[in-house]
């Protein structure tokens, strides 16, 4: 799917990464796939976080990095998968993930990168920068209209 950048923010905490993960959370309105990208460390369970907790998720929210997927119940279904270990993805499709795309779900992937499936069908595509300290650089990409819907972005 195209993609074009909606946005570029930094965030300069842990805090700051979930409160913008929050703030895009409450504007997802029906299923879709986000996935995001970046190094060990940069993030993006602390992003993940936040993403549930605006899609209405009350339980506490931790990288599935060992089970490969959580499903959680919000005001959408949030279907969480951690891709780090994924071998081939071929596992994906044998847990029913790609069932998952085109319903009401909203699945969160993260090292969207190791699946070259998922990262094609994706909505949104969150690129995680490391900075200095617990500084981030966000690069925010959607799929027109949602690129023109989250244009540069905080809100």
């Amino acid at each position: 799917m195209p993609r074009s950048v909606a946005c570029t923010v930094r965030t300069a905490s842990r805090a700051e990464t979930v409160q913008f993960g929050t703030a895009l959370g409450t504007r997802i309105r029906h299923g879709m796939c986000v996935c995001l990208t970046g190094p060990l460390g940069a993030g993006k369970t602390a992003l993940v976080s936040g993403l549930c907790r605006g899609l209405g998720v009350t339980d506490r929210v931790v990288s599935p990095t060992f089970i490969l997927l959580e499903r959680f119940a919000g005001r959408l279904p949030v279907v969480h998968v951690d891709l780090y270990r994924l071998e081939h993805e071929r596992e994906l499709e044998d847990i029913g993930v790609f069932d998952t795309l085109g319903t009401d779900a909203v699945l969160l992937a993260e090292w969207g990168e190791r699946s070259p499936g998922l990262l094609r069908a994706a909505d949104i595509v969150i690129e995680i920068e490391p900075g200095d300290g617990d500084a981030r650089t966000l690069v925010v990409s959607a799929t027109p209209p949602l690129a023109a819907d989250l244009a540069g972005c905080p809100w």
